[in-house]
């Protein structure tokens, strides 16, 4: 059984921007609206660079505060409080003191064999989405998604609703989340003539 059978939307953020695009076209009923937060298939390694270089740093850290002063470093956009609560949620202190990322990491035989994946063949199967998809893209630097990526959705959906956040980066929930509330509130609620 499905965990969500009668969702509204489907709402995925990067990595899981990418797998709600799969879902949307192995089961379109699961995805009744799309939203991607700053992801398209036109992603590659060196758009995301700051993501890759942050997921693939340190695993463990002696503390709390190094694992934040890291996390800062990286997300210089986001508040610390924000901060915080993501390495609460995200992070857990084991026995001896020390944090470590509750997130498994997916690497090839031998860790260093990790190659690029190649996402372009998704621009297919969104191509072919029937249901609204609404695009939300952060502005800052730290995005992912470039105005090449916007005009291959327009191209392919030419339906498809995009929404620039001026002051967001790749997090955009994190950045600017009543923003990107206010928005996927109004995508969801509105009636399909409305999208």
């Amino acid at each position: 059984g499905a965990l969500a059978p009668a969702a509204s939307a489907v709402v995925g953020m990067s990595f899981g921007g990418l797998t709600a695009i799969e879902l949307g076209a192995q089961r379109p009923e699961l995805a009744r609206r799309l939203v991607l937060v700053d992801i398209t298939p036109g992603v590659t390694r060196s758009k995301a660079k700051h993501v890759v270089d942050f997921v693939n740093g340190p695993r463990a850290f002696s503390s709390f505060d190094e694992m934040l002063a890291r996390t800062i470093r990286y997300n210089p956009t986001r508040s610390e409080s924000s901060l915080r609560r993501g390495i609460l949620h995200n992070a857990l202190q084991l026995e001896d003191g020390s944090w470590v990322w509750r997130h498994a990491r997916f690497r090839g035989k031998g860790h260093a064999a990790q190659q690029p994946v190649e996402y372009s063949r998704l621009w297919d199967k969104l191509g072919g989405t029937k249901a609204p998809v609404m695009l939300v893209r952060g502005m800052r630097p730290t995005s992912v998604v470039d105005d090449i990526d916007e005009a291959e959705l327009l191209r392919r959906l030419p339906s498809i609703r995009i929404e620039r956040i001026a002051e967001a980066g790749h997090s955009v929930q994190g950045d600017q989340p009543v923003a990107l509330a206010a928005l996927l509130a109004a995508f969801v609620d509105a009636s399909p003539s409305q999208i």
